[in-house]
């Protein structure tokens, strides 16, 4: 019975711990989107951030992936996220202290069982206070977790290995390796922390032997990390990577100077007359602490490192964008139009595989979105100053009309399955005409004289008058009945998504090689 009491309150545990993690998530998310940024520009500011996430969502887990998402969303960048991640794993000693406070000096079941019931009250009252509710149910579940944990571990865990002074590095490794596995297979250091207190309280293990076991579910956070950024972004894998090389590192100077840090930590909770939770608290706060002063000052280079180990693709077609040349109007377009050729290549590359082989690359899309939207935001820092005012306008104007034409010209890609109709033979001069475009964006380069964009021009007007007769023409079929309906009306949207390929690949390159002048701007338009 103990065994299965046992595993209830680790689910009542989790399923409060869930709860809390998603409440806050969306009570927090949107707002905290916004400030993102002015809380990560130092690295003291943003280790602040990481452990404040931590401690409202009791989960160092959830905040280094919510991290990873928001550097892949390009709302913070990698090397702001490292002082994050480091201060979300002090964070995470914010759960020792609470539960050796409130845990088990009192039957907390008793205290918090009904908060559930105030909670479930909220919920079902008015949607204002729906979140108010299920906070109070997640903070009720969770402590009635802890004591039903606490009920049962006395019976259920019994081991020793001996006093620590006479504990071999083998025993060392193997509580450590069971602090990993712990963390692995429970999916939270956090429920590995609260097992741990629990076994400790109930004398089933020895104060040393809980600091080891705190070394390795410390450890196994990484792994559950990687395994919950699978399919990521590199900005993804070097946060994960980043993240286990501080996580061993501190381990191993937590095992390494274990006799020392256990001795001032005993000797701090002296004084105070603490008890065993207390002292693991202290223990597990001292060396994340210990880690994180370590790593914080080495973090810009820590992150070059990285970046240098897995360099990332949108860097690359970004690399010339650099915040400080928007003080130089002139110079900072330059950079942001040399960007956006390599883009553009670079998306004419995905459409070409798509048109001749069927194949389309959403990871390759999702990062030219992404880096179209580095460019707008790079864009958007440009001041134009009085001198040379015109010119620039004139370029920026045609620097946004690209970026539009490109974001239009991906979001036709995505808009329907073309790939079986294209290997029709009725619309291999269609075909052919695209690739002809995306032939001339490949020669694309920063010299390409403006007046060539009347090449791409030319072979856009062709497939558009391609397409008028070719759709007349299957009309007439279908009217005849030489054609069913429905295969009519999926050559259409073939011809149209060809026409429109073509049309925004001139209409972006027109604008990328042939700025816009202020005083011609409409004439142009009428001309084009």
């Amino acid at each position: 019975m103990e065994i299965a009491t046992l595993i209830g309150g680790i689910g009542i545990f989790l399923l409060g711990m869930t709860l809390l993690t998603d409440t806050l998530k969306k009570w927090a998310g949107t707002r905290l989107r916004h400030r993102l940024n002015q809380f990560t520009d130092g690295s003291l500011s943003g280790a602040t951030l990481g452990a404040t996430l931590t401690a409202l969502f009791q989960s160092s887990t959830v905040t280094t992936l919510m991290t990873i998402g928001f550097v892949s969303a390009g709302l913070i960048t990698f090397t702001q996220a490292l002082p994050l991640v480091i201060g979300a794993n002090v964070g995470s000693a914010t759960t020792g202290w609470i539960i050796a406070i409130l845990g088990y000096n009192v039957d907390v079941r008793q205290l918090f069982l009904p908060l559930i019931g105030i909670g479930m009250a909220f919920r079902l009252s008015a949607p204002r206070f729906r979140r108010v509710g299920l906070l109070f149910v997640s903070i009720g579940l969770i402590f009635v977790g802890i004591g039903t944990l606490q009920d049962a571990m006395g019976d259920a865990v019994t081991f020793s290995f001996g006093p620590v002074g006479s504990m071999s590095i083998t025993q060392q490794a193997l509580l450590i390796g069971i602090g990993f596995v712990m963390t692995v297979v429970l999916q939270s250091s956090t429920i590995g922390l609260v097992l741990t207190m629990t076994a400790l309280a109930t004398a089933a293990i020895t104060l040393p032997q809980a600091a080891y076991l705190v070394l390795g579910q410390s450890a196994g956070t990484s792994l559950v990390v990687a395994l919950g950024s699978i399919g990521g972004w590199k900005s993804a894998r070097r946060i994960v990577l980043g993240h286990a090389i501080y996580h061993v590192s501190i381990v191993l100077i937590g095992w390494l100077t274990f006799p020392i840090l256990f001795f001032v930590v005993n000797r701090v909770a002296d004084w105070f007359n603490w008890n065993d939770l207390l002292r693991l608290a202290l223990f597990h706060t001292t060396f994340h602490v210990l880690g994180a002063l370590l790593f914080l000052p080495l973090y810009q280079p820590f992150a070059r490192r990285l970046l240098k180990w897995i360099p990332s693709r949108s860097e690359k077609l970004t690399r010339l964008l650099d915040k400080n040349m928007s003080q130089l109007p002139t110079v900072a377009l330059e950079a942001a139009r040399r960007s956006l050729l390599e883009i553009e290549r670079y998306l004419g590359n995905e459409t070409e595989l798509l048109v001749r082989e069927g194949r389309l690359r959403e990871d390759e899309l999702t990062l030219v979105d992404k880096t179209l939207s580095d460019v707008r935001v790079f864009l958007s820092t440009i001041r134009l100053d009085d001198v040379g005012k015109q010119n620039d306008y004139g370029q920026h104007l045609s620097l946004l009309h690209t970026i539009d034409h490109l974001e239009r010209w991906l979001y036709v890609l995505r808009e329907v399955e073309p790939v079986q109709s294209l290997r029709d033979t009725d619309f291999l001069a269609a075909r052919e005409l695209v690739l002809h475009e995306l032939d001339l964006v490949h020669q694309l380069n920063h010299h390409t004289p403006p007046e060539d964009s009347k090449m791409w021009k030319q072979a856009s007007k062709q497939l558009a008058e391609y397409r008028k007769a070719h759709r007349s023409e299957l009309l007439e079929e279908t009217a005849a009945n030489q054609l069913e309906m429905e295969q009519t009306i999926q050559k259409v949207q073939v011809l149209l998504w060809l026409d429109r390929i073509g049309y925004h690949i001139w209409r972006a390159t027109r604008h990328l090689i042939k700025p816009t002048v202020p005083s011609e701007r409409f004439e142009m338009n009428r001309e084009d």
